[in-house]
């Protein structure tokens, strides 16, 4: 099942009339919320970011909704008041730690009541004269890329024709760089990822491969397992967002690199459902010296098999640490069954310190925990991921999958995985990293 689908199925439960009635604080003396006033400040601050029209993209964290004005909000002012009061919205999965990522998000316990005041009061608009300056978008100004327009941008070799008949197909793109479109070597302190057509691709992982390693003829090899040496960018999924590197750290695209296109289409087929797509990544010059090379891999098992039935079976996976390093951000990938995930850090000294922990794993809102600031894991220090899955029938009939076989890692929609993404940077004895251009 789509994130839209689920999203809507879980709203449509909550689409009572909405009414006026007694205040749940019987605050009856104070001024009535109203939306000018007082909703559309938070609907700005922690939800348009999601319920606004963004474009033929999975990334960011795109919502089946528009809450850009108050007459497309206010049909759904009791479903918001569910789901805040839940706490299920804005989507935020981690339950610890708190304060140290910088895209953490959630409502205060004041702007709760405030929307439940709003919707019992019957959910009034208010004085538009009241209302704030109209919230402004990156992508308005950059051709959809939410980050910025890129320094520079490459696409696949040629759109490709996701057939009617396709339901899951992994495919790999190779484009390598020609001199005019990359005469030097370059760092890069950012990049984004435009997917193409939304609704048939899955996911999108993207890698460089340095020249000193034979590269494939541009065009496809469709086989997900095949040969894609080279340094990974990062990957995509609904809910992925892009983001800058902080200074000092970068990624080197050397001179006659070639990029990989890894993606994954799912769509239902059927007939005349087959569509064009062409994916685009684009990327941000650094703006100063690199001294710390960014990579980005996973902690992760290949080797497991998830019984039928079985509500809670978990699957783990360790590294241990050969240098000091910095760690930038998390990005736990598992599918359907997964329900929740969780990293810790095993120190040289005996102590352990719980790293993320996403007790409502959803794979609709694939969201990447960012650090504020590098956190800095010790030599020898040994990090453990762990993810928990669900192969019940009740899952099942959430989900859309057969939890009466085994499963196994796999790359279509169906399989499952077990990827404890991380993004890092190792410190060298000299940071010999430097960007002279």
């Amino acid at each position: 099942m789509t994130r839209q689908r689920t999203f809507v199925a879980v709203l449509a439960l909550c689409l009572l009339p909405v009414v006026a009635v007694p205040s749940h604080a019987g605050n009856e003396a104070e001024e009535a919320v109203t939306y000018y006033r007082d909703i559309l400040p938070i609907m700005q601050g922690n939800c348009q970011s999601c319920h606004r029209p963004i474009g033929q993209n999975i990334g960011g964290l795109i919502a089946p909704m528009s809450f850009m004005s108050y007459e497309e909000t206010r049909p759904w002012a009791r479903a918001i008041a569910h789901k805040v009061e839940a706490r299920e919205m804005p989507p935020w999965f981690a339950s610890a730690p708190t304060g140290v990522f910088s895209n953490e998000r959630g409502l205060s316990d004041a702007e709760i009541d405030t929307i439940l005041s709003w919707v019992e009061a019957g959910a009034p608009a208010g004085d538009a004269a009241h209302a704030p300056a109209p919230r402004q978008w990156v992508e308005e100004a950059s051709d959809g890329w939410s980050v910025g327009t890129p320094d520079f941008t490459f696409k696949m070799p040629e759109p490709y024709f996701v057939e009617d008949d396709i339901y899951d197909l992994n495919i790999i793109f190779f484009k390598t760089l020609t001199e005019e479109e990359l005469p030097e070597d370059t760092w890069v302190r950012g990049w984004e990822f435009k997917t193409g057509t939304a609704g048939v691709v899955h996911h999108m992982c993207a890698s460089v491969r340095p020249p000193s390693i034979e590269a494939p003829v541009d065009g496809t090899v469709v086989d997900e397992g095949a040969d894609t040496a080279g340094q990974l960018l990062s990957c995509i999924a609904e809910g992925g967002e892009g983001a800058m590197l902080p200074e000092g750290f970068g990624v080197l695209l050397e001179k006659g690199s070639t990029l990989s296109f890894n993606m994954h289409y799912h769509k239902e087929p059927a007939d005349g459902s087959g569509v064009w797509s062409q994916s685009e990544i684009g990327f941000f010059l650094a703006d100063g010296p690199v001294r710390y090379k960014v990579k980005n891999d996973t902690v992760g098992n290949r080797s497991f098999e998830i019984p039928p039935n079985h509500p809670n079976y978990r699957i783990g996976s360790s590294r241990l640490l050969e240098k000091d390093t910095l760690v930038l951000n998390y990005w736990p990938h598992a599918h359907m069954r997964a329900t929740a995930a969780r990293y810790t850090a095993f120190y040289p000294d005996g102590t352990e310190e719980l790293l993320l922990d996403v007790p409502r794993y959803d794979q609709n809102w694939q969201v990447t925990y960012k650090y504020k600031e590098p956190k800095l894991l010790p030599k020898g220090t040994r990090i453990d991921v762990d993810f928990w899955y669900d192969n019940t029938s009740e899952r099942a009939a959430r989900r859309g999958f057969d939890p009466n076989m085994a499963l196994g890692h796999g790359p279509r929609t169906d399989d499952e995985m077990s990827l404890g993404f991380i993004g890092y940077a190792e410190i060298e004895p000299e940071a010999t990293a430097t960007n002279d251009n």
